[in-house]
């Protein structure tokens, strides 16, 4: 078994990280907020990514991604970086690498995928999207990655693909990894009782159990077929969400007997998108006992946070250890 699957088998949830895209804003101010493609300081600035790998690393984050989200060729394509796909995987990986080795507690690396920015049916088809992702994934897992971090599908088919296109590589090069794989959910206008959904409509019962994809015209076969061994909601929503999110993919998986066989994760927000609220570290924090109790077997932030959201959620987990 996998050391980070035998991690997740332990009593604690396990720390992945806080935003990438974030903290190079903070950085690197207007350079990087002025549409950047922030995965090419891989090549152009790599002191700079190897300072975000450490700041993770020290703040307390086990599962560290890679700054490799927007790797995929098709969406290289809008920076004019689609001929850099393998060296920015490949760097991505080796600088995260060479951190993780020096580290007073174990790291694991997480090549990290993220949406090409088509739609499948519409902007891209079933296959150019696989073609793209294949490439990506083929350079992370020849690099070294110990999980292949797919997040933040808005479409379910996507995530499909991306699996797909996984297995493939992963029966190609001979090496496999365990594979973590998240879906963005709305927010729910405060007070209402209907069931959270993904960008394309999909509910938690329909990630795992799957849906028609009407623009494909295709079946999302969903996640339970895939079998993932890591699922969860990140990006979009705040923690007070996340914790329904997570309740509810618990809840599914226990139905279909996969408790302890799926691992559940949750990534809120901490710029929350349809509020643009700030929840701030001691915020999250607050709830973070709320989050393991819903099920949430990793738990890190996204788009907002910082390091100091994983360094504050890691002081509550000691603090619920009694330590």
């Amino acid at each position: 078994m996998p050391r980070i699957l035998e991690r997740l088998g332990g009593r604690t949830p396990l720390l992945t990280d806080s935003a990438t895209g974030t903290w190079f804003q903070q950085r690197l101010g207007a350079t990087a907020a002025g549409g950047e493609c922030c995965d090419q300081y891989n090549l152009s600035q790599p002191e700079i990514v190897t300072e975000l790998y450490r700041a993770k690393i020290a703040a307390g984050s086990e599962l560290v991604l890679t700054n490799t989200f927007n790797s995929t060729p098709l969406r290289l394509q809008e920076f004019g970086l689609e001929g850099e796909t393998e060296r920015l995987n490949g760097a991505g990986v080796r600088l995260l690498r060479e951190v993780a080795d020096e580290a007073d507690h174990e790291v694991y690396v997480g090549g990290n995928v993220g949406p090409t920015g088509r739609v499948v049916g519409d902007s891209a088809t079933y296959d150019e999207v696989m073609e793209s992702i294949i490439g990506q994934v083929r350079g992370l897992v020849r690099a070294g990655i110990d999980m292949l971090c797919i997040e933040t599908m808005l479409q379910s088919l996507e995530g499909q693909i991306a699996v797909e296109a996984a297995r493939q590589v992963f029966a190609e090069e001979g090496r496999a990894v365990p594979i973590y794989l998240t879906f963005t959910f709305m927010n729910q206008p405060e007070g209402s009782s209907d069931e959270f959904r993904t960008f394309f409509g999909d509910t938690v019962q329909h990630v795992l159990e799957g849906s028609d994809d009407h623009l494909a015209h295709r079946r999302f076969t969903g996640a339970i077929a895939l079998r993932p061994e890591v699922i969860g909601a990140n990006c979009t929503i705040g923690v007070e969400d996340a914790v329904a999110v997570t309740r509810e993919f618990s809840t599914q998986l226990a139905r279909h007997a996969l408790a302890g066989r799926i691992w559940v994760s949750a990534k809120p927000n901490s710029q929350v998108m349809a509020t643009m609220a700030y929840e701030d570290p001691d915020f999250v924090a607050a709830r973070f006992e709320r989050l393991v109790q819903a099920g949430a077997e990793l738990i890190g932030f996204c788009c907002g946070s910082t390091p100091e959201h994983i360094a504050a959620a890691a002081r509550q987990r000691r603090a619920l250890l009694g330590f």
